[in-house]
C-alpha cells in the first residue's frame, strides 16, 4: 500500500471543507494534482496545497492507497467523506465529518472527532481513539437513515444522538454515552461499556436492532417493558467478536454476564431491545 503524507501548515480559524482528502479523490493523480485540489473556506475556493504540505507515493487504485494526516486538523471537515476503499490514519484530531456516508475502508482518528463523525455511513471501519461529539452514526436532518452498515468504534465517550434513525452496522463505545442513544433506530447494533444517559432508544422501532449497556444506564424509558433476564447466547459472539476481531479486551468479561431484557419503543409499537447487563453499574 502506497502513502501519501499531508501534514498541515497554517489552517485557518474558519472551517476547511476538504472532501479531497479521500483515497477515491486522490488515487491515481500526481502529487502535483493533488496539491491544487480544490478546498472551501467560507466563501472562497483554495487549494489543498496551501493547507498541507504534501509528500508521498501515489496508487493507480483507492484500495491501495494510504493517507496519513500528519498531525491535528480539528477544523478540516469531511476527511475520509465517501470513501470507498483504501485506509486514512489522521495522526491527532479531525474536525467535523469525518468518515461521514463511507462505504468502504478503514479510517483510524489517534484524536477525537467533531460533530456527524461516521454520519450516514454504510461499510468500512471507522476507529476513533479518543472521544466523539454529538450525531455520530446518525442521519443527516431530514434523512430518514443513519448508518446502514459498517463499523464505528469509540474508544471514549460519545454525544448526544449516537446511532439516530440507525438501520443496519455496528456502533460500539467504551466510554459513556449521551442523552438519545439510539433514537428512532430501526436496526443494527449499539455496545455500550461505559454508562448510558436518558432517553435511550427514543421511538426506536427495532426491525431485529438493539442496544446494549454494559456499564449501566440512568433510565429506561416507561414506554420499554421489561421481558426476562436470561444469558443470551448471540451476545457471547458478539463479545469474542469484540474482543477479538476489535481488540477490546474488556468485553471478556460480559462473556458469561446475565442480561435485563427491555422491548419497546412502545410509543411507536417497536420491537427494540435494550439487554442491560447485570453486573452493569446502575
Amino acid at each position: 500500500m502506497k502513502e501519501l503524507w499531508l501534514t498541515p501548515k497554517g489552517l485557518p480559524s474558519i472551517p476547511v471543507e476538504a472532501e479531497v482528502i479521500c483515497p477515491d479523490v486522490v488515487a491515481g493523480r500526481t502529487l502535483k494534482d493533488v496539491k491544487g485540489l480544490k478546498v472551501y473556506v467560507g466563501n472562497e475556493t483554495h487549494s489543498l496545497g496551501e493547507f498541507f504540505e504534501v509528500e508521498g507515493k501515489l496508487a493507480e487504485q483507492a484500495a491501495d492507497q494510504m493517507i496519513v494526516v500528519d498531525g491535528t486538523c480539528q477544523t478540516v471537515k469531511y476527511i475520509g467523506a465517501k470513501m470507498s476503499a483504501g485506509s486514512i490514519h489522521v495522526k491527532g484530531c479531525a474536525g467535523m465529518h469525518a468518515g461521514s456516508q463511507m462505504s468502504g475502508g478503514e479510517m483510524l482518528v489517534e484524536g477525537n472527532t467533531r460533530d456527524w463523525a461516521g454520519a450516514e455511513m454504510s461499510g468500512g471501519l471507522l476507529r476513533i481513539m479518543d472521544d466523539s461529539r454529538n450525531m455520530t452514526g446518525a442521519a443527516y436532518r431530514g434523512s430518514p437513515e443513519g448508518m446502514t452498515g459498517g463499523c464505528i468504534v469509540v474508544e471514549g465517550d460519545a454525544g448526544v444522538e449516537l446511532g439516530s434513525f440507525m438501520r443496519r452496522g455496528m456502533i460500539v463505545v467504551t466510554g459513556d454515552v449521551a442523552p438519545f442513544c439510539g433514537a428512532h433506530m430501526n436496526g443494527g447494533e449499539i455496545f455500550i461499556m461505559g454508562k448510558a444517559a436518558r432517553r435511550l432508544g427514543a421511538e426506536a422501532k427495532g426491525n431485529g436492532g438493539f442496544i446494549a449497556c454494559l456499564g449501566g444506564v440512568d433510565e429506561i424509558l416507561p414506554t420499554y417493558v421489561h421481558e426476562t433476564t436470561y444469558k443470551p447466547t448471540f451476545m457471547k459472539l458478539y463479545m469474542r467478536q469484540l474482543r477479538d476481531a476489535l481488540g477490546l479486551e474488556a468485553a471478556a468479561k460480559f462473556l458469561e454476564a446475565p442480561f435485563r431484557r427491555y422491548v419497546g419503543d412502545l410509543a411507536v409499537g417497536g420491537n427494540c431491545e435494550i439487554l442491560v447487563a447485570e453486573n452493569g453499574a446502575d
